[in-house]
């Protein structure tokens, strides 16, 4: 089951008690679900749930394997000038902080993080971007670019000058791409960004090929 989830809603329960999205689809489809695809609570888009144990063996086979297919559609702070690129660092997961730090410094806690970006649109004062991850580390993408000096809009804990008033950050998985298990069919989800913003608005013009 592929659900498409709003911001601020977690994927699973969490210390504040809040309802989450996969209790919600629990109740929606009478069946006990497995989380296996994560997102952020600030974050929107797609996530991944199986309906067995078996189910979440195959897809984790898939995302170790590089079958499985995942896009994410970000909005940065600032305007980065390249039209597509690559960055590769080194994340350490800090727990204490529950942040991703890039480092420099090697050793059994720093883990590869790379990820590929496409400019989507330029707006005054922010990129949107469509962005590939090779290894899904902890808060990866967030990391990553707000290292660089481009932190999402909306992400405060990564540096970002301003929150969103309903704590969301630009940040969406737009796309799932996977085999099924039985028959190898072949499955294309796409999620919608957010309606009821203008900038998410524009960069969905530009996604639909709209002028």
């Amino acid at each position: 089951m592929i659900i498409d989830k709003p911001a601020t809603i977690p994927v699973q329960t969490d210390l504040t008690g809040d309802k989450s999205i996969g209790q919600l689809a629990e109740i929606y489809s009478k069946t006990k679900l497995h989380a296996i695809t994560r997102l952020d609570r600030p974050a929107s888009g797609l996530c991944l749930f199986g309906k067995s144990p078996d189910d979440v063996s195959y897809v984790q086979a898939l995302l170790k394997s590089g079958e499985l297919k995942k896009t994410y559609v970000i909005l940065v702070e600032g305007i980065i000038k390249e039209d597509k690129g690559t960055l590769t660092d080194l994340l350490v997961h800090n727990k204490k902080l529950k942040k991703s730090i890039v480092t420099k410094v090697e050793g059994p806690d720093a883990k590869k993080a790379k990820l590929d970006f496409e400019v989507i649109l330029r707006f005054e004062r922010y990129t949107a971007l469509r962005v590939v991850i090779h290894n899904g580390r902890f808060h990866q993408i967030r990391s990553q670019f707000a290292n660089y000096g481009f932190p999402i809009k909306g992400d405060v804990k990564y540096g970002a000058r301003r929150k969103n008033k309903d704590r969301s950050i630009y940040l969406n998985c737009h796309s799932i791409s996977l085999k099924t298990q039985i028959g190898k069919k072949e499955i294309n989800c796409i999620s919608d960004l957010p309606a009821d913003d203008t900038l998410w608005k524009e960069t969905q013009k530009i996604i639909n090929g709209k002028s």
